[in-house]
């Protein structure tokens, strides 16, 4: 598995306005084939092969259908395949669990190997027998490749679940070609930041996060955050603000080039990568300016 590497930002570019978004190109059946360790890794950032967190999968559709409809993919979860080799034993609609044999590999090697089995038997199955339109995979597993063409030659499209690396693909086929190749097949990456998926944790996981979201951010960090977004803002022409105002009004989410360089700039002025309740007040910071109301007093009042 890659881990995530460090971005280059590329200049805001103007984005469309509401008028002219063009509406999402795709829709249709889509089934998701999913491997636990790989949405725990996405969902957790950076942590350890084999001892990543558990991933909760109580809003686990809705998350997967907001991240697909996000990427202009207007398409309806019809089921999840999730493999495991470490069962939860509940029961969601719409999921089915491929349960994965222990393995006394300390690295899981055994296990992955299977996973990777599983999910080429239900994609070749998915695929021949034209069950959907659309598939939505989660796994870094090269070996896919091959079974991946055949679904596309069958009609289907194939999107991959990846970190922000993937948007680096020169680095990528340096760094790990196998990844890259994988990614390449693919008919779209679906980007995915931890922050996005921070619904898939835990309870405790993300009450803990809640909880501290707001009280461990004091007055300086604030104020250095409204800082650089404000002068981000200000350096925009007004037919971008405008277009960006029209997006942010029709989206959940920030558009990627625009948080990337949000991110980048902040993270320039702590000399630190940002907490994730330091991410959240620099997005929020970003939708009040865009609506007018990213005065002092609105700072203030979070």
């Amino acid at each position: 598995m890659i881990m995530p590497h460090s971005s280059t930002v590329a200049p805001f570019q103007r984005l469309p306005s509401a008028s002219r978004r063009p509406r999402p190109a795709r829709s249709g059946a889509c089934v998701a084939l999913l491997d636990d360790r790989f949405v725990a890794w996405l969902s957790h950032g950076d942590c350890e092969p084999g001892a990543e967190p558990a991933v909760s999968r109580r809003t686990l559709v809705r998350a997967l259908s907001r991240l697909l409809s996000e990427f202009g993919l207007d398409v309806s979860i019809k089921r999840v395949y999730w493999y495991t080799d470490r069962p939860d034993g509940e029961f969601h609609d719409d999921q089915i669990i491929r349960v994965v044999g222990g393995s006394d590999e300390p690295d899981g090697s055994d296990d992955a190997s299977e996973a990777w089995q599983l999910i080429e038997r239900d994609l070749k199955q998915l695929s021949e027998w034209q069950a959907c339109e659309h598939l939505l995979l989660a796994t870094d597993d090269e070996r896919l490749v091959g079974s991946i063409d055949q679904a596309q030659l069958r009609g289907l499209s194939v999107y991959l679940m990846a970190d922000e690396a993937s948007q680096q693909a020169a680095a990528l086929r340096d760094e790990d070609p196998d990844w890259a190749r994988l990614l390449a097949q693919a008919d779209r990456r679906i980007v995915v930041r931890a922050d996005d998926l921070l619904e898939l944790r835990q309870p405790d996981l993300r009450s803990a996060a809640g909880d501290h979201a707001r009280s461990d951010i004091g007055a300086d960090q604030r104020t250095t955050i409204e800082e650089v977004v404000r002068a981000w803002w200000d350096a925009q022409s007004v037919d971008s603000q405008e277009d960006l105002r029209g997006v942010l009004a029709s989206s959940p989410g920030i558009p990627q080039e625009v948080d990337r360089a949000l991110l980048l700039q902040t993270r320039e002025r702590f000399v630190r990568p940002l907490s994730f309740s330091e991410k959240k007040i620099m997005r929020e910071r970003l939708r009040a300016m865009a609506s007018g109301s990213g005065s002092d007093e609105a700072l203030q009042a979070d």
